[in-house]
């Protein structure tokens, strides 16, 4: 459907200069860089750890790839990674996320510290333009432990950049300029990223615009209909950083407009249409401190407020939906250092979470109950320790304790529940060219609002003369959350000086398995009755119903990928 530069570029990418980090640098490593330049990653553990000694299944995806893939969307970003589908195309308005056969809610994902929770029907969820990403990695497998619900499959963990990381921790200031061009849809788009420090001051404004003229077509050359949007994204960034701290507030801008079907990854007709404006912002706050001199004290705070505003407008009959869906949140962590066995040192984290989803929605400026005023608060602990143990072995245990609260109008009672997740992970270095590690992890989800409280009719599909079926969402308000129990081993190895100096070589396997217990599954029964005769339109009315059920599934993979890398090239496979 596109040009084949993604593809080129995920299997061989030329390199680009790298500064060299220190040792301790939290940083990810590209992968254009040497090999000897540990990939540092922090979304397993919460922590700066190296990932080729971290007992998890993590990619790790940087600024650097992605300006050299130019992606269309977020499935041309992941695409070369094992287990992970970004489902919902081709309309980026549609993209979800998908790991290990979890998608949309079952996959956790995180901008800066702070939840990205929307969760309309038949929406995308990505709503951040991929220009703003600095690093993105992807944990694969039950996080829960320390991300809570909705971590099943996994988490997307993203990070945008800042002014001082910009400018390689140097004071100045700086310009960067892109746009591009794409002849399928006709797509143009640039940016533009103004940064700077100064002493202990810096900051950072981008602005990103990309316009698709043209419905795209596909690989048989025909028209996608109803695929053309617009898309626009600013980020401005203030940060502030006195003797081992720093102070961050963050506004972010999202917003994409278009003519698509009502459910946006369904194909277009002349009835389903609708002008559709989706609007994210965020405003964040983070605090980082972390003396050099405490081995108590390296600690994390951010509070947020996520906002999305959506608008479809009907084309047939003018019908105007509006939906709003916000999260408010805080988040605590800090770490601390004791010894452990011999010279090693032994890290413990603890965290507090509160946050809190809202949504209404409106239809011609009355309640809709299909996506009804309802909310649910969270409030969350979690304890978890990464401690050496002798011959190269160390034991990761973690665990996560979440109380959650769900209220709706008088229609529904109130209704509390609570979760207990644990982990626990062993990993074994018998040498530093190979590495085997095994877990045990659970994880949960709890019921969307959607899934618990949504009433009102879903869709009206006409038989014929006369004849029309009526289908209605039925609420199910005792659903149960999800929960899976996972087990997973697997093992990594790597040689430097393959054939030539500059070459190295990695492997990396997994083996994984997941018990899900009460899986909510979607049942539309398209006719659930006899007809009945309704004389306001003189038409026969059959009635369906669409509800919600918890089943048991069973889910099991492998996951094997290897990497060449030389100074001037890598390849993925």
């Amino acid at each position: 459907m596109k040009t084949a530069l993604p593809l080129a570029c995920a299997l061989i990418i030329p390199a680009v200069a790298a500064t060299e980090l220190p040792p301790d640098a939290t940083a990810p490593a590209s992968p254009s860089r040497p090999a000897a330049m540990e990939t540092v990653v922090v979304s397993a553990t919460r922590t700066s750890r190296a990932q080729f000694t971290t007992p998890a299944a993590i990619s790790v995806i940087d600024s650097e790839a992605i300006r050299l893939i130019q992606p269309y969307g977020y499935h041309d970003i992941f695409d070369a990674l094992p287990s992970v589908n970004i489902q919902g195309g081709p309309r980026r308005i549609a993209e979800e996320p998908a790991i290990r056969g979890f998608s949309d809610e079952q996959v956790a994902i995180r901008v800066d510290g702070t939840r990205l929770n929307y969760n309309k029907a038949h929406g995308g969820r990505f709503l951040l333009d991929p220009a703003l990403i600095e690093s993105v990695e992807v944990l694969r497998g039950a996080g829960s432990a320390t991300y809570g619900s909705g971590a099943l499959g996994g988490v997307f963990l993203i990070e945008t950049a800042n002014g001082r990381e910009l400018n390689n921790n140097a004071d100045g200031l700086g310009l960067r300029l892109s746009s591009g061009y794409q002849s399928n849809g006709e797509e143009v788009r640039g940016s533009a990223t103004a940064y700077g420090s100064t002493g202990s001051l810096d900051a950072l404004a981008h602005l990103t615009l990309r316009d698709v003229g043209e419905d795209l077509v596909d690989g048989r050359g025909n028209d996608i209909l109803a695929t053309r949007d617009e898309t626009g994204s600013a980020l401005l960034k203030l940060g502030f950083e006195p003797d081992y701290q720093r102070f961050e507030v963050a506004l972010e801008h999202f917003e994409n407009n278009g003519r698509n079907p009502v459910n946006a990854n369904d194909r277009a007709t002349a009835s389903n249409l609708v002008d559709r404006s989706t609007e994210r912002r965020n405003a964040r706050l983070r605090y980082q401190v972390a003396p050099p001199d405490s081995n108590w004290l390296d600690l994390s705070v951010v509070a947020y407020e996520n906002r999305v505003d959506a608008r479809e407008f009907r084309l047939d009959d003018a019908r105007i939906d509006r939906s709003t869906f916000r999260t408010r949140g805080a988040e605590l962590i800090n770490t601390m250092e004791v010894p452990g066995i011999g010279d090693q040192t032994a890290r413990f984290t603890a965290g507090l979470e509160l946050y809190e989803d809202t949504q209404s929605g409106t239809r011609n400026g009355s309640a809709r109950p299909q996506f009804p005023d309802a909310a649910v608060e969270y409030r969350a602990a979690f304890l978890q320790g990464e401690i050496p143990l002798a011959a190269g072995f160390s034991v990761i245990p973690g665990l996560r304790y979440d109380h959650f609260d769900y209220r709706a109008d008088a229609a529904f009672e109130t209704r509390a529940d609570s979760e207990v997740t644990p982990r626990i992970a062993l990993g074994w270095q018998p040498r530093e060219s190979s590495y085997l590690w095994v877990e045990y992890a659970e994880a949960f989800r709890a019921p969307s609002l959607g899934e618990l409280f949504a009433d009102g009719v879903h869709f009206a599909v006409p038989l014929g003369p006369g004849q029309v079926v009526i289908n209605e969402f039925v609420a199910t308000p005792d659903l149960r959350a999800e929960h899976s129990a996972q087990w997973q081993v697997g093992g990594r190895w790597r040689r430097d000086g393959l054939f030539s100096r500059d070459l190295s070589v990695s492997l990396e396997g997994s083996l994984w398995r997941s018990d899900v217990d009460d899986f909510v599954d979607q049942v539309v029964t398209f006719i659930s009755g006899p007809p009945r005769f309704d004389p306001a339109s003189r038409s026969l009315v059959f009635p369906g119903v669409t509800t919600n059920r918890n089943v048991d599934a069973r889910l099991r993979g492998a996951e094997i990928t290897a990497t060449l890398r030389h100074p001037s090239w890598y390849m993925n496979m």
